[in-house]
């Protein structure tokens, strides 16, 4: 099981990463805490050449890389896809999934994309938003298994919309997740984040049901507070409990700190980065199945 952490492009030039970090080296830094993985969010606007250089800095430190794309509100989001050739949400996408390819081949290891199913506006048909998430979905994932078997997707269980918010967001119940999964074959990421505020705004259930828990291949582990992607330091989400269960049904993939720097620093600073980085690895090595023994 690997440890991830949230980490943009350019961060070594970003104002919020230089007051969080102070002097220090961050890759390094990041690695002495047990950081394996670096999640690293892009979207229409991300330049490949950037992005490759983000990738080659990760890995040279000695990180694995994933990639988050966000294209809510553009026409690249999934709601827009087809399967034609000139389609920009399959255009977009086929060059995030080729540059996942270059990562995977230089880290010498798989790597993913987790991915929003689709969103779009109140009076849009969420048949219709659920109908193109799984096109979509089903379309990466052979894709991928044709051109970069390396490279693996998985959906995401997003956040519910504020009530006065006009917005829909495919995959914000676990039904509606696992059909979106099932039907396209993909795994799913948990996000724990979102899971406490649907329950806690919506009334939905707080845990995924066991067949879904079974289609978990990545996570998003953060607190809340008044707002979403914390530090740990709340005790608001269960996360521990999350992980214990996760481990119980066999899982052993990426877990993803997902806070941003602006959260860290608000919470306190870099000591925030480190107690959430330890408090995560002293649960993951409490919650280690034990050796057999004959």
């Amino acid at each position: 099981m690997l440890i991830g952490l949230k980490l943009d492009i350019g961060f070594s030039q970003d104002e919020h990463y230089r007051r969080l970090y102070g002097g220090r080296e961050i890759l390094p830094f990041l690695r002495e805490l047990g950081v394996e993985v670096a999640e690293t969010p892009i979207g229409p606007q991300t330049q490949p050449d950037a992005l490759r250089e983000h990738i080659a800095r990760c890995v040279d430190a000695g990180l694995q890389v994933t990639m988050h794309p966000y294209s809510e509100g553009s026409i690249f989001n999934l709601a827009y896809f087809c399967e034609s050739d000139d389609n920009p949400c399959r255009l977009l996408h086929e060059r995030f999934f080729s540059l996942a390819a270059e990562a995977a081949q230089r880290q010498q290891s798989p790597t993913l994309l987790n991915i929003h199913g689709a969103a779009g506006t109140a009076a849009e048909s969420r048949s219709h938003l659920v109908e193109r998430s799984i096109a979509f979905f089903t379309w990466a994932r052979d894709w991928c298994r044709r051109n970069a078997p390396e490279v693996g997707v998985t959906v995401e269980l997003q956040i519910r919309p504020n009530p006065d918010e006009p917005r829909q967001r495919i995959g914000d119940r676990y039904d509606e997740l696992l059909e979106v999964a099932t039907q396209s074959d993909v795994p799913v990421c948990w996000d724990f984040g979102h899971a406490y505020w649907n329950a806690h705004n919506y009334g939905c259930p707080i845990e995924p049901p066991e067949i879904l828990l079974r289609r978990i291949g990545h996570v998003h582990c953060h607190d809340v507070k008044k707002d979403d992607h914390q530090p740990l330091l709340y005790d608001a989400v269960p996360w521990r409990r999350f992980i214990k269960l996760l481990i119980d049904h066999g899982f052993d993939e990426r877990i993803i700190l997902e806070v941003p720097t602006a959260s860290f620093l608000d919470a306190g600073g870099i000591e925030t980065v480190t107690t959430s980085l330890q408090a995560l690895r002293a649960w993951l090595q409490h919650c280690k199945p034990a050796p057999f023994s004959s």
